[in-house]
């Protein structure tokens, strides 16, 4: 397959999929979700004047364009958007940016999800491959049981339980992030503190998600293990560490860039339940403040950079793929 063909072909594909993505967004929050006007406005605005209607009100419609037809509006969306103009806040910051409000909240949660993405996978292979290596063995269960009963437990409930023991009745970590404070912090200060309350939010994604990396591990190898390939390992004697290394992993290691992929939208979604009980200043919570505070724009702005997030994530793992996969490559 020609690199240049199929990079190509794959960035036709994203940039599609980004404008079905604002399209959809712009049907929920722009059409579904109504005249914003109604929820914002104090109740008994409509009978502010002598006609009935009210100014605020009036003016409201004409500054959003909701007076214009819905071929007018979604064109204006788009242009905006494909601009990088996500619109202002109406309620939350009001008349500020939503590109402004959302970017530093971006890295607080993109800091969060690598570090929990990074440790999970790395927890998940290990096991995975003990689970896998030794399967049917007591490791094997002892593993898989371990990491399902995790898998079960809801993320709110594996958070309280971890401030609860470690930081209420133990004391060893912090129960809340104070922001606020680095602005008196000096670097290195700052980087350990961020770290140190990065621990109790990464341990809720570790507990709770590492049985999507070790079982996905540990059925590739179940199915590598058969191999004619691997039966040639043994048969020239190599070790089991080098069977393991050389020939099983290699080989099973492909489902997992499929289901890392996969779990960047999962940890996504899952870090606004863990960013509200831990208070950390992410996009998460600032989902849930713009959703109790009724800010269209600044919920379609967080919507809109989440799923760009998730499909641009999955076309980077469809690349991988192809360079690790052979059979893909030559296809």
């Amino acid at each position: 397959m020609n690199l240049r063909r199929y990079l190509l072909r794959k960035t036709v594909y994203v940039i599609i999929t980004i404008f079905f993505i604002a399209s959809l967004n712009f049907l929920l929050f722009q059409v579904i979700a109504g005249d914003p006007t109604y929820v914002l406005l104090p109740r008994g605005c409509g009978t502010s004047n002598v006609t009935g209607e009210c100014p605020l009100r009036a003016a409201l419609i004409h500054e959003w364009a909701l007076d214009q037809p819905l071929i007018v509006r979604f064109a204006t969306y788009l242009r905006n958007v494909f601009s990088g103009n996500l619109g202002t806040s109406i309620t939350y910051q009001t008349g500020v940016p939503v590109a402004t409000i959302i970017a530093p909240r971006l890295w607080t949660t993109l800091i969060l999800v690598g570090v929990a993405t990074a440790t999970t996978m790395w927890l998940g292979i290990i096991l995975g491959r003990i689970s896998g290596w030794r399967r049917g063995r007591p490791a094997d269960v002892i593993i898989t049981l371990s990491t399902l009963f995790g898998y079960s437990m809801p993320s709110f409930w594996v958070s309280l339980l971890l401030i609860f023991s470690l930081s209420v009745t133990i004391r060893i970590f912090p129960v809340y992030w104070d922001f606020g404070a680095y602005a008196r912090m000096d670097l290195l200060s700052t980087v350990l503190d961020y770290m140190w309350h990065l621990i109790l939010p990464v341990a809720t994604f570790v507990i709770t998600n590492v049985a999507w990396f070790s079982l996905t591990l540990r059925n590739s190898l179940t199915d590598v293990l058969p191999e004619d390939y691997m039966i040639t390992a043994r048969a020239k004697g190599l070790s089991q560490s080098q069977q393991l290394r050389w020939h099983a992993l290699p080989n099973a290691r492909l489902p997992l860039v499929t289901a890392s992929a996969l779990y960047f939208g999962w940890v996504v979604s899952g870090a606004i339940v863990i960013e509200i009980v831990f208070t950390i200043q992410g996009l998460g919570q600032l989902t849930w403040e713009a959703t109790t505070a009724f800010d269209f724009p600044l919920l379609s702005g967080i919507f809109l950079i989440a799923t760009i997030g998730v499909v641009v994530a999955n076309a980077m793992a469809d690349v991988l793929y192809m360079f690790l996969d052979p059979r893909v490559r030559e296809a």
